[in-house]
């Protein structure tokens, strides 16, 4: 056994291996931050971009161009091609406030539901 008193390396190095293995188990045990690209749109400038959104993440966005925090997420009618924002919809408040249904999203200038993204997305490899 090795007196600490007598060589005190020992200790620092021994405090040096416990903070690293402290560290790298708190990274480990970090809840892991998911994310999609999808497409938004300023309802201010009109800007439309890609963006990363992480699971929980509050509406409206930042616009990169103008700034301000106008930006929901952007969908294309496929038969007129109007590009359009969905709002994400707040649960009816109250005592008979149940389960919020969701309306099936339609193209506000045609009324179609033939719905898809601004920007062209890559294609999925093909299987093996």
């Amino acid at each position: 056994m090795v007196d600490w008193r007598k060589n005190p390396k020992v200790g620092v190095i021994l405090v040096v291996v416990i903070g690293i293995f402290l560290v790298f188990t708190y990274q480990r045990m970090k809840p892991k931050k998911y994310y999609y690209t999808t497409d938004f749109k300023c309802e201010q400038c009109d800007n439309v971009f890609n963006t990363k959104i992480y699971g929980g993440q509050k509406l409206p966005l930042k616009c990169p161009k103008c700034g301000k925090a106008a930006a929901y997420r952007a969908i294309k009618c496929t038969d007129c091609g109007f590009v359009f924002t969905m709002k994400p919809q707040t649960p009816p408040k109250g005592p008979g406030g149940g389960p919020l249904m969701m309306d099936m999203p339609k193209c506000p200038k045609c009324g179609s539901i033939k719905l898809g993204p601004v920007t062209p997305r890559e294609p999925l490899p093909e299987p093996r």
